[in-house]
């Protein structure tokens, strides 16, 4: 089984370095893991006020976030989409729990993956299962996560 993964990254924020290589290797290892051999995501790493922006415009939600993903297309083999991440939220949050601000951006966009994937984490079962495979698929990428972030402890304000 051949893997063919398109991955657009957009840095429009100039505060935090983008691990644009760790981002490739994490939507690899999640599409690949659901059972995606072909792929496209979009992903764009923003400061607060543009993620805040996108959060009032398409959810509603009048504050910044770490992490929004929208679903494209979905197939028996393809799975594509959209995700904007805020690396200044990540800067915040990597802080309060001892980690590098490249992990945590790399949590959001393994995050926003399985959203695409089809997950969902606003019940606690499914938080619980979307957890798991964050967990799971980070270890693969070489980064100890023990779930602490904001992004694995409440329901997903994302588009999915």
């Amino acid at each position: 089984m051949s893997s063919d993964y398109e991955i657009n990254l957009s840095n429009r924020q100039t505060e935090h370095p983008v691990p644009q290589d760790l981002f490739e290797q994490a939507v690899r290892a999640v599409f690949s893991g659901e059972g995606y051999p072909r792929g496209e995501v979009g992903i764009a790493v923003v400061d607060n006020a543009e993620i805040h922006d996108c959060n009032v415009r398409f959810l509603q939600h009048d504050y910044p976030t770490d992490v929004i993903t929208f679903p494209m297309d979905q197939s028996d083999d393809f799975l594509s989409g959209e995700i904007m991440l805020s690396a200044e939220y990540a800067a915040a949050e990597a802080r309060e729990h001892g980690w590098k601000t490249g992990e945590e951006m790399t949590l959001y966009v393994v995050h926003g993956c399985l959203h695409l994937a089809g997950y969902d984490d606003h019940e606690d079962t499914d938080r619980q299962e979307m957890r798991q495979l964050e967990k799971h698929y980070l270890s693969k990428l070489g980064i100890e996560y023990a779930g602490e972030s904001p992004a694995a402890s409440r329901p997903s304000q994302g588009a999915t």
